[in-house]
């Protein structure tokens, strides 16, 4: 009977240092190791245009450079880039400026073959097709009471940035409408 008394007494002896989960006593949380977040590349800006030799250029560094062209050469609201006549500082290259500065419309104004101030301006792009660097700005021109023109300028991303190279009528033949056909018409 003795042996069974130690038997039981060193049992509750180590029962007694173990504590149990259901009776209420504190459990330790177990810790587990924070994983380290993965550093995150932080994409780096596109260069802001900036003007070189008179010439707004737009980076061919920024992916969305045919917008920003289509931006600086059709603001938000009103008055196009070069509407005193003169768009050698315009982000254009140098033949659609020679083009646009000839005014080959005559009675409206080349860039946006207007003669009224529009009230905004909406412009999306597509890429031109795959070996051609550059996209279609698609410009949607809107003088209020349902009056828009719909303009089409070819972009080109070339070494020294983004330059428009061309204008046309958006849903027209391209080149029936260019701004470098005969007598270009209006895209009203």
């Amino acid at each position: 009977m003795r042996r069974l008394v130690l038997a039981l007494t060193a049992l509750a002896g180590m029962l007694g240092g173990c504590t149990m989960p259901m009776t209420g006593a504190s459990v330790s949380p177990v810790s587990t190791p924070t994983p380290t977040p993965s550093p995150s590349v932080t994409p780096t800006p596109a260069p802001a245009p900036t003007l070189v030799n008179g010439r707004i250029i737009v980076s061919n560094l920024d992916d969305n450079g045919a917008a920003v062209v289509a931006g600086i050469l059709y603001p938000p609201s009103g008055g196009v880039c070069g509407a005193n006549g003169k768009y050698d500082t315009c982000p254009v290259t140098d033949g659609l400026a020679q083009r646009l500065d000839s005014n080959p419309l005559g009675h409206a104004e080349p860039l946006c073959r207007c003669q009224n101030t529009y009230q905004s301006a909406t412009i999306t792009t597509e890429p031109l097709p795959p070996g051609n660097p550059g996209a279609i700005a698609h410009v949607v021109l809107d003088f209020g009471g349902g009056t828009t023109v719909q303009l089409d300028v070819t972009v080109i991303r070339a070494p020294g940035g983004w330059f428009a190279s061309d204008t046309s009528c958006t849903g027209q033949d391209p080149q029936v409408t260019s701004i470098y056909a005969a007598t270009p018409p209006a895209c009203g």
